[in-house]
């Protein structure tokens, strides 16, 4: 009982230091958001949203699974550190360079295809995020993995700070009518360039670009060409290749929703959509805070005896409080969709439970499928996640041949496909994970429960009092049931 207690503390600092690099970024990103739906208008939202859906697609591919493949290799081959980093790093350098090369050759088709005909200096923008972006990749896991906290929060907060500087000065600046300032002449250059919503990219190159600089030492120190191993080279190719087929599934199921819509309904439409999807995403930032907690520990407790277990408490934990968030969120979505965006992108938030539902499958998807990295086998989440966009992709095909188009079809897609992935991966392991099998009618209750109350407040109950009642009846009613699992 101590040992658990102490492992779940040990758990919870490490949660809490990384969400300070991670997670307030992302909160800071959220604060934006009601700026942005007031600054933009759904169409040009809408233009925003969907670069960076392809841009997410785009590093899914150039990732390549190396960040997985690296915390697996080290746990793996302790004594080959340097060497596992260098070659990891050569590699991903290759990858997106020859990307760059193609990407600026390749522009005008690129753009003409995506339908961006009057805006190319977008994409130039992009290559150079999406560049940057996937070399501090590796770097930023190399801190992870040698728990170099506070380097990895103070530059994931310089990024931020950066990007919130600019975005808000260049807007700022747009409206002022005299406009003279000691950094007038960036403003003059980039609007010389550019819309209002490239303003948002162009803060977004200044940002990446700093992380690059401030994670260039590391590359200096830590890499060097005479450790590239070919053979190594292989092996984390070998092992990244699956685990990228999987991220790219991934970002095609979080992404091709707001594609399909802006292409086949409208930008207003998709406007709309994207911004109630973000307040969705809200799951997210849980998911990931638990993550980068989490995951590292994974990696180095597999070879442990009693590493099963606490893969089955953890993943357990993850569900009751990830269900508990989506009860505190969507309780009260009324009064925060009020608070992030704007009334013109109302119109869309009957998505939020449904989205949000979806994304907590795929954090319970995402915590299961450390069991096949442990053992070596990424083709196995390459299959699943698969089965995950057939779902996607049927569902979106759906909503472009019926008659009467609904944005709430590729929601529900969302969910689905998800949903389909947690199914499949449970099955494939019940037979090895016995205890939490037994479990199982346990998370279903507590599905069961949370998605009764959710649906009875969103539709039914308009009286915040009842509402606020309900939730805290619910989260005692949990404690109660399940303390006895966690002291």
């Amino acid at each position: 009982m101590k040992n658990k207690l102490n492992l779940y503390k040990k758990l919870a600092l490490q949660t809490i230091l990384y969400s300070i690099g991670t997670i307030l970024p992302k909160i800071i990103n959220y604060a934006f958001l009601k700026f942005f739906t007031k600054s933009l208008r759904r169409e040009e939202f809408s233009l925003y949203t969907d670069m960076y859906s392809l841009s997410f697609i785009v590093i899914g591919f150039l990732s390549f699974g190396l960040e997985n493949t690296y915390f697996r290799f080290l746990s793996k081959r302790k004594e080959d550190k340097e060497i596992i980093f260098s070659t990891g790093v050569i590699i991903q350098f290759i990858i997106t360079s020859l990307f760059l090369i193609f990407s600026i050759y390749s522009v005008n088709y690129l753009v003409s295809v995506a339908g961006y005909k009057k805006h190319p200096e977008y994409f130039f923008m992009f290559f150079l995020i999406i560049f940057f972006d996937t070399i501090c990749i590796l770097p930023m896991a190399w801190l992870r993995a040698h728990e170099k906290v506070l380097r990895f929060t103070m530059i994931n907060v310089i990024n931020i700070l950066l990007q919130s500087f600019f975005i808000r000065y260049m807007f700022s600046f747009h409206l002022l009518k005299n406009k003279t300032s000691f950094l007038s002449f960036i403003f003059e250059f980039v609007n010389s360039l550019t819309d209002k919503t490239g303003f948002i990219f162009f803060a977004n190159m200044i940002s990446s670009f700093s992380s690059f600089i401030l994670i260039t030492p590391i590359l200096l120190k830590k890499v060097n060409i005479k450790n590239f191993n070919k053979v190594l080279a292989k092996k984390m190719l070998n092992y990244g290749i699956p685990i990228m087929l999987g991220t790219l599934s991934f970002s095609f199921n979080e992404n091709l929703d707001k594609i399909f819509i802006k292409r086949w309904l409208s930008d207003e439409i998709n406007g709309a959509y994207s911004a109630c999807y973000k307040i969705a995403s809200f799951m997210n930032l849980y998911i990931r805070a638990f993550r980068l907690g989490i995951e590292p520990f994974f990696f180095k407790k597999s070879e442990d005896y009693d590493a099963k277990y606490y893969y089955e408490e953890i993943i357990y934990l993850f569900i009751i409080l990830g269900l508990i968030f989506y009860v505190l969120i969507c309780g009260n979505i009324s009064i925060l969709v009020g608070f992030l965006i704007d009334k013109k992108y109302h119109t869309a938030i009957s998505i939020i439970p449904i989205v949000m539902m979806g994304n907590l499958f795929l954090g319970i998807y995402t915590n299961l499928s450390i069991f096949y990295k442990i053992i070596d086998k990424p083709i196995i989440g390459t299959y699943i996640s698969l089965i995950g966009v057939f779902v996607t992709i049927l569902f979106n095909i759906i909503f472009i041949f019926i008659p009467h188009r609904n944005f709430l079809i590729p929601a529900w897609g969302t969910l689905t496909s998800y949903g389909s992935m947690v199914i499949v991966l449970y099955f494939w392991w019940k037979k090895n994970f016995l205890k939490f099998y037994r479990k199982i009618w346990s998370v279903i209750l507590h599905l069961i429960l949370s998605v009764t109350l959710v649906s009875y407040i969103f539709f039914y109950e308009s009286r915040i009092e009842v509402s606020l009642f309900l939730q805290l009846l619910y989260i005692i009613l949990v404690f109660l049931f399940e303390i006895n699992n966690f002291i």
